[in-house]
């Protein structure tokens, strides 16, 4: 059909140009820094946990979009599975019930976006943490010390301010990603119901 995987092709032209941002700071020289400046190597946690949510997320985004074709066209699917259960007991319970379901598969979505964000705070704890213990306690009087003052300053700087860039950025970004994937699944719930509600 003409509108056949329409959620699906919105969440693909969405991180296309997300992607095609980072694409551009790439050839800038821009991204390259921030994991260089990282010797914690949280910057590569975040963006290896951000690139798995992502799979995840687009994979939910898939069979969600799946799910809204196959209940459009009127064939099996979720709404087969909720008709079923819908006859054998109580309606309301199954259907709050067929609802948790599905708003719990996506959870993790989320539990991953908010993690991201818990990570570059972590960063940045962990990079005050690098310049305060680095720093050479005769540094702060002594003219000679200055240069490891000031590396002791750069690297956990760097640590401290580009893991949190980065896991604003990302949780920004995945948020997106699990709204999407949300406003999906409510419309497939409420397609749901609208076909399964007896004329």
């Amino acid at each position: 059909m003409k509108w056949d995987y329409l959620l699906f092709y919105r969440w693909l032209a969405l991180n296309m140009v997300g992607f095609a941002i980072l694409w551009v700071f790439h050839m800038n020289g821009m991204v390259e820094p921030v994991f260089l400046a990282d010797s914690s190597y949280i910057v590569y946690v975040i963006a290896g946990l951000f690139l798995y949510g992502m799979v995840l997320c687009g994979f939910r985004v898939w069979k969600t979009s799946r799910e809204l074709n196959w209940v459009k066209r009127g064939d099996k699917g979720k709404l087969k599975e909720f008709a079923d259960k819908s006859r054998q007991s109580d309606r309301e319970s199954v259907k709050e019930a067929f609802e948790i379901k599905l708003f719990a598969r996506i959870s993790f979505v989320k539990y991953i976006s908010s993690s991201l964000v818990m990570l570059g705070l972590l960063g940045t704890v962990i990079g005050f943490i690098m310049v305060l213990t680095n720093i050479p306690a005769n540094a702060v009087g002594d003219a000679a010390q200055v240069g490891k003052l000031v590396g002791a300053l750069t690297n956990g700087m760097g640590v401290a301010l580009y893991t949190t860039l980065v896991g604003a950025i990302t949780n920004l970004w995945l948020n997106a990603n699990y709204n999407m994937l949300r406003t999906g699944v409510v419309n497939l719930i409420a397609a749901i119901l609208e076909s399964a509600d007896p004329q």
